[in-house]
């Protein structure tokens, strides 16, 4: 069994000192340190998937508070998800205070839990904020085009006059509308 540690740079380096004080103590074989949440690169979280990816049925991870990780509720059950079918287990050190004393599993279970109720609420609100800009008014989607301009976007096309750029500046659509107006039967 491997036990890895998982700690953030961070701006604030006693944050970091406790981090790293904390998986020293904790006995991890191997402590990865991420580097470059904060540089705006396309890929975050790369020291830490590249740490799943060598790991094992078995292992377990360490981290020394939740916020560690740098994910949403829901990108954090993700993880959770991830390890539990990889039989990988997440320890977190430092927990809130009143859940100290919660055994892992509950823990990650309350985790997941959180995560579906989040869920849930975005998707109340989207549909609350999609049903008040109906009554608006206002309809998603794309603008509907009419069937004189489907007629000509396709007369255009047929009799290879114009190019699908040339069709679409004339009928004032986008290409891939011109495009898919070219191709319907």
């Amino acid at each position: 069994m491997n036990v890895v540690g998982y700690a953030y740079a961070t701006e604030d380096k006693k944050y970091l000192s406790s981090q790293l004080e904390s998986l020293g103590k904790y006995g991890c074989d191997r402590i990865v340190l991420e580097t470059d949440l904060f540089t705006g690169g396309g890929h975050p979280h790369k020291e830490l998937e590249n740490s799943l990816s060598e790991m094992s049925s078995g292992d377990q991870l360490i981290v020394y508070e939740l916020v560690c990780l740098g994910k949403s509720i829901i990108q954090l059950a993700e993880l959770v998800a991830v390890l539990r079918e990889k039989n990988i287990e997440l320890v977190v050190v430092n927990r809130r205070p009143g859940l100290e004393d919660v055994d892992n599993k509950t823990y990650m279970a309350m985790i997941e839990a959180m995560s579906a109720t989040e869920k849930i609420i975005i998707r109340e609100r989207t549909s609350r904020g999609l049903e008040q800009a109906r009554k608006n008014g206002r309809v998603g989607g794309r603008p509907k085009i009419s069937k004189e301009t489907v007629e000509k976007i396709q007369f255009l096309y047929k009799n290879n006059k114009h190019t699908l750029r040339e069709i679409a500046d004339e009928c004032d659509i986008s290409l891939g509308t011109a495009y898919k107006y070219t191709q319907a039967r």
